[in-house]
């Protein structure tokens, strides 16, 4: 059956929503299935691995089987890529600003997501929009790492990827361990990998997420970290705990970091300390499993569906 972008069924426009996911059945997914066609409409989950590009002397075409993504889909929510090549994530940025320049509506949008997966730019970029951000050096030398360690000035260091999520990869030092970070810094220059270090700010083990949509909070929890460990994530562990009402300076600043990153769907990350907050991180393909279960009273999927579909073409 070959689908169409609109279809008439009782005098009401059925539109085909996208799911580009690289689990069609992964609770996110099945989560936006089940809220798209409460709402009404089609579902059409989809890889990236499955999609051809073509382009030709009459334009360009991208499709996945009978259906033409550029004529077929009216919109497209993007889950996260996870383990790709430099080829593959290059190519799959490009294909999602090819089909936005197309006129398929896509969240979050190519440039948003580009932005928001690479730390480095992430964080200059919101720092020079006066988001506060942790003190943080970025090298490709492991000696010149070492050298400038003490501007971070903190007692314990976050070495991160780059390129990562959930948590994993990061790790912690107390800044005296100088043969233990030599190692590791020198294996991560003689890999190639750039080396990215964070002053550790205390918090208590807990830090906050703020699901924004539309630039507007939608949700808010905060994470505790399990016993042990100074990883807040979900996935490594860490307990959701629900804000009914977040404070308003901490509502002004997700909104803030969101629109700075253009991310119409984010998760923002922010730690508050007595004095001061700081923006952690912008999550432009957030899961919301944990905030979920914090806030069964918000259907989080029908809300974001409810959004996709009042931007998406018709």
């Amino acid at each position: 059956m070959k689908y169409c972008y609109k279809v008439l069924v009782l005098g009401v426009f059925v539109l085909i929503i996208g799911i580009l996911t690289r689990n069609p059945n992964g609770w996110a997914s099945r989560e936006l299935t089940r809220a798209i066609e409460s709402l009404g409409h089609r579902p059409f989950c989809f890889r990236f691995r499955d999609i051809v590009s073509f382009i030709s002397s009459d334009g360009f075409k991208a499709f996945v089987g009978d259906v033409d993504i550029t004529r077929d889909i009216s919109a497209i929510i993007v889950r996260p890529f996870g383990r790709v090549s430099l080829d593959q994530a290059i190519y799959r940025v490009d294909l999602l600003y090819a089909l936005e320049e197309q006129g398929v509506p896509v969240f979050n949008r190519p440039s948003a997501i580009e932005k928001c997966v690479d730390k480095f730019r992430s964080l200059y970029t919101l720092k020079q929009h006066g988001v506060p951000v942790p003190k943080t050096i970025v090298t490709e030398r492991s000696s010149l790492a070492l050298r400038n360690i003490e501007l971070l000035g903190s007692k314990f260091i976050v070495l991160k990827p780059m390129f990562g999520s959930r948590g994993h990869g990061s790790t912690r030092f107390i800044l005296g361990d100088r043969d233990v970070m030599w190692e590791i810094l020198r294996s991560l220059q003689f890999t190639r990998h750039t080396i990215y270090l964070q002053e550790y700010i205390e918090h208590g083990g807990m830090d906050i997420r703020v699901f924004v949509l539309g630039y507007r909070v939608l949700a808010a929890m905060i994470r505790r970290a399990p016993r042990g460990s100074w990883k807040t994530n979900i996935a490594r562990g860490g307990s959701p705990i629900p804000i009914k009402k977040l404070e308003p300076e901490v509502e002004e600043l997700a909104i803030k970091a969101a629109k700075t990153l253009e991310c119409e769907i984010a998760g923002v990350d922010i730690i508050k300390t007595r004095e001061d907050m700081y923006v952690l991180e912008v999550n432009s393909q957030p899961g919301w499993h944990g905030l979920q279960s914090a806030h069964p009273d918000i259907d989080i999927a029908v809300e974001i569906s409810k959004y996709v579909i009042s931007k998406a073409k018709s």
